[in-house]
């Protein structure tokens, strides 16, 4: 479904999605013109359209992932899957942080085993879409990113950081492992040893640290990282396009078997994990703690 209004001119704008959560309900819906509050996503085209510039926009949840997230990111790649223009798609968040997981509160009746698995495959095909798009993709990390904050920075080809951001590997916390397949994708970046070691302690890092360990590429300070991101972002123009779909497709195809099959033992775990008493007891522990700070 084409939306109308989408168009490739320099500086274009769209948003889309709504922050009123709806589990595992497909619904889709636009609003152009005026900056609306509620709209979860945002999408600014440069560079005569070769460049998209999005944002996860709930700055009032520190851009936790809920079902507009992920139906508005949906929409975002049927988009980006079908243009030919676009070269390169930048993803960070809005206000102080990149993202903060899933959403508690809009996950809080998904309490089976089928439930975890329709949350926990969707977003995980959103990641593999997103992983396997034609063209660069680059995480701006403005902000601390937790738990499949994480995850979501990982499926990226090139992670920016900004150099007072942590980086939370926080799922333990509550008695889970990575839903998304940010296991496997850890583990790909900086080893098993050191990704179990972050894991099990569910260790908050800091940019530098990450940078050294090779989770992410760079570190710049907070107030440079759009700009440095936009002059990756342009000095990506001028690499050839084929030559880079080539790559990709490369690249995932060497990985390819032997990860579908560790991505498919990290669904099973989770999924087991999410139903499992340990893991609701943390959850309403936890939020129990945030409604008194509230008071």
């Amino acid at each position: 479904m084409m939306w109308p209004g989408f168009g490739s001119r320099p500086g274009r704008r769209w948003k889309f999605g709504e922050s009123r959560s709806r589990p595992m309900r497909r619904r889709r819906r636009e609003r152009m013109g005026d900056e609306v509050s509620s709209m979860v996503v945002r999408c600014e085209e440069r560079a005569d359209g070769a460049v998209w510039w999005v944002e996860i926009a709930r700055e009032e949840r520190l851009n936790a992932v809920n079902f507009e997230v992920m139906e508005a990111l949906e929409t975002l790649l049927d988009r980006a899957e079908r243009c030919a223009t676009l070269r390169v798609l930048v993803v960070g968040g809005s206000g102080r942080a990149f993202a903060s997981g899933g959403d508690l509160q809009a996950f809080a009746d998904l309490r089976t085993r089928e439930d975890a698995e329709a949350m926990s495959g969707r977003m995980r095909r959103i990641l593999e879409r997103l992983e396997a798009l034609a063209c660069w993709t680059v995480a701006r990390v403005n902000g601390d990113a937790y738990g499949g904050g994480v995850e979501l920075m990982l499926a990226f080809d090139l992670c920016v950081v900004a150099a007072g951001a942590q980086l939370g590997l926080t799922q333990g916390r509550f008695a889970l492992t990575p839903g998304w397949g940010g296991l496997t994708r850890l583990v790909e970046k900086v080893g098993r040893h050191r990704a179990l070691q972050w894991l099990g302690l569910a260790a908050v890092v800091g940019a530098e640290e990450a940078q050294r360990c090779g989770l992410v590429e760079e570190v710049v300070p907070n107030e440079a990282l759009d700009a440095r991101v936009m002059a990756l972002a342009e000095s990506f123009l001028e690499s050839d396009p084929a030559v880079w779909r080539a790559l990709k497709v490369g690249a995932g195809r060497a990985a390819r078997q032997e990860r579908e099959r560790a991505m498919a033992g990290e669904f099973e775990a989770f999924c087991d994990l999410w139903a499992a008493e340990a893991h609701w007891e943390r959850v309403e522990r936890f939020m129990a703690r945030k409604k008194k700070e509230r008071v």
